[in-house]
């Protein structure tokens, strides 16, 4: 991502707001300071590493159209995760700062903790889609699966963290879109 692409990602993420049954899981203060410190590991893509890129077919996960809202809460909560779990691998041969590292893995294990509690108050609720919840939690753990198996194959190269940041980025920016969604859903069932 271009320092150009920066200000258009905070005006995204400064502009939507969460829907109100996301306001306990997902607060976007937290998630954008996830993305500062992501963007703040590495700067620009280094050029020399376009030919280590890979198709992770992020958006066989899930459509955003498709996903339930009671489904949206725990596949954020599931991402959450697996990045944190992600970026606490073999991350020596990536070259970043060993404290912007410890930042964002702080941060992306504090949003973790405030979904699992959210999730938590909500287990005690009727669930009539906990095998859809089940088969999206199993399809975003695969997805990272193969980001780590990605990792490993690359042994854990600097130019292999340089693809996986900007794939991370996409998993960001799936939680917007899905919790704009959302947010949308509600407006509309408040003005009918």
């Amino acid at each position: 991502m271009t320092s150009r692409s920066l200000p258009s990602w905070a005006l995204m993420l400064l502009l939507s707001s969460t829907a109100c049954s996301l306001d306990c899981h997902f607060q976007r203060r937290g998630i954008w300071e996830i993305v500062q410190h992501l963007e703040n590991l590495g700067g620009k893509f280094p050029l020399r590493c376009l030919k280590d890129r890979s198709n992770f077919r992020f958006l066989q996960v899930a459509k955003i159209d498709q996903l339930p809202e009671e489904t949206a809460f725990p596949a954020i909560g599931e991402m959450l995760r697996q990045v944190f779990n992600t970026f606490s691998l073999n991350v020596s041969q990536s070259l970043w700062n060993e404290s912007r590292l410890e930042r964002l893995l702080s941060g992306l294990y504090q949003q973790t903790e405030k979904t699992g509690v959210c999730l938590e108050q909500d287990s005690g609720q009727e669930d009539h889609s906990s095998s859809q919840r089940e088969g999206t939690r199993l399809a975003i753990k695969n997805y990272f699966q193969g980001i780590r198996d990605y990792l490993q194959g690359q042994k854990y190269s600097h130019c292999a963290w340089e693809v996986i940041r900007v794939e991370i980025r996409r998993c960001f920016l799936f939680i917007e879109q899905l919790t704009r969604r959302h947010r949308d859903q509600e407006i509309g069932h408040l003005h009918n």
